[in-house]
């Protein structure tokens, strides 16, 4: 069961929050040319609600693969500007696990075996993170960009890709005006090498993805995760991850 692998809980939620970064440059397919279009003439165009979302709550369904092994979950999530709660339910309903992200830290609650763990978003006990930054789930959500972000722009019959300075890319639909794909620069340790963007729609008038692929590092493993409900600016998030008495912290 799942539950009883931590170590993959906190890989699938810290690739939905965490997004590092070293500087090369990356291959560019043959479909692509270089373009004169300015960056911040694209980037303008792109949604952003970082002035008008200020919290979340929502639920989703997950499929967790990889090798000799395929999972199926729900998660129930909540989110301000500073704070992600994950509440993590099996195919058929049961709640297994909670985990509450901030910017520093990471509190991860088992509630089949009782034990809960917290540790530095900085630290790579867990996974092999390195020089991570904490993005909230909103910016998840609304993946922003900013035009000095950008280093060259190159363009398909469909799609800008745009060459970040951080080493990684970032795939722009021309006619939909939306991210469809975030890529990682290869060198880098960051727990997973892309991020596709799908099935955008209207969301409390919101142009937002209903689903989201991650691929690992090491491209052998998948997270799709897909949208089912979002309430955004909800009168209130319940931001408390309800650790029982008696159970004690572990701090890794």
């Amino acid at each position: 069961m799942i539950f009883r692998n931590p170590k993959l809980i906190f890989v699938f939620i810290l690739t939905l929050f965490l997004i590092s970064c070293r500087s090369s440059r990356p291959v560019i397919d043959a479909n692509y040319s270089s373009s004169t279009v300015p960056a911040d003439s694209i980037v303008s165009l792109l949604p952003n609600y970082q002035d008008d979302i200020f919290s979340a709550k929502g639920k989703g369904r997950t499929i967790v693969s990889e090798p000799g092994n395929s999972d199926r979950l729900t998660i129930d999530f909540e989110a301000d500007t500073s704070l992600s709660l994950f509440t993590i339910k099996n195919r058929i309903g049961i709640e297994g696990a909670r985990m509450l992200v901030d910017r520093d830290s990471i509190t991860f609650y088992n509630k089949i075996d009782k034990i809960a763990q917290k540790l530095s978003v900085n630290d790579g006990k867990l996974t092999s993170l390195n020089e991570l930054a904490s993005v909230n789930l909103l910016n998840v959500l609304n993946f922003k960009l900013t035009p000095n972000q950008v280093k060259e722009v190159f363009a398909s019959e469909t799609h800008y890709l745009l060459v970040l300075s951080n080493g990684g890319t970032a795939q722009i639909d021309i006619n939909e005006r939306v991210i469809t794909k975030v890529t990682q620069d290869a060198k880098s340790r960051s727990p997973y090498s892309s991020i596709e963007y799908e099935s955008y729609g209207k969301i409390d008038s919101y142009t937002l993805p209903r689903k989201i692929t991650i691929l690992s590092a090491d491209g052998t493993s998948k997270v799709v995760f897909q949208v089912r409900s979002l309430d955004i600016n909800p009168r209130s998030v319940n931001l408390d991850i309800d650790i029982p008495d008696g159970i004690i912290i572990e701090r890794l």
